[in-house]
């Protein structure tokens, strides 16, 4: 029988990542020691401290390898056969998947709240969490304008003034806990809204041949 494949230090350090991200998701930042991180993955405090100084550096690998985590399936989105209009709605519909699921909401809600204590941990969740999305929508929209089917100067600010216009209004809702979310048809209604206002915003010479 093949022995079993000895861990090496980057899968150490994603397994201790990985498993602090899912310990503050649910308790908080305050409610998390490296003691408890510790009692998850096994080992000794040496192993975790050697790969994370303290825990602001292990919060912020958390948050992203959360982030790369949960945006992992955007990255592998394929439009093909899909008319523009249906390949913005249906990259809509992986965002609304991802981020307004309760443990991207409480990630958000515990990032905004420790931002100011944390250095660096509001650009580390930005950068891999809304900035991989906006970049994700901006090769869409790229490619659409090399296709001559929108004219847009600066595709990936486009691509975050799109999402906000599709998902804005519901992810605000949750992180505010306000008294009324929006319906899984809600949702989406928004996004096919947002995506037939901007397309209309931003019509190319050939516009017509958009489905």
């Amino acid at each position: 029988m093949a022995s079993e494949r000895r861990m090496t230090a980057t899968d150490r350090r994603r397994l201790i990542a990985r498993a602090a991200g899912e310990l503050f998701v649910v308790h908080g930042y305050s409610g998390v020691s490296m003691d408890d991180v510790l009692a998850v993955v096994g080992g000794s405090k040496g192993t975790i401290y050697r790969h994370f100084s303290d825990k602001s550096a292990l919060f912020r690998a958390a948050v992203e390898s959360l982030c790369d985590e949960w945006s992992g399936p955007l990255h592998a989105f394929s439009p093909s056969g899909r008319s523009l209009p249906d390949t913005l709605v249906a990259l809509g519909e992986h965002f609304a998947s991802i981020v307004l699921t309760p443990e991207a909401i409480a990630l958000h809600r515990l990032v905004t709240a420790e931002a100011g204590r944390i250095p660096g941990i509001g650009d580390v969740f930005f950068e891999h969490g809304p900035a991989a999305g906006y970049a994700v929508l901006g090769r869409g929209l790229r490619q659409a304008c090399k296709d001559g089917l929108i004219e847009v100067e600066d595709p990936v600010r486009a691509g975050a003034q799109l999402y906000q216009a599709m998902l804005g209004d519901a992810q605000m809702r949750l992180l505010t806990d306000a008294p009324h979310k929006l319906t899984e048809a809600e949702v989406h209604a928004s996004i096919v809204e947002a995506v037939r206002v901007f397309l209309r915003g931003v019509s190319g010479p050939r516009a017509d041949d958009r489905g």
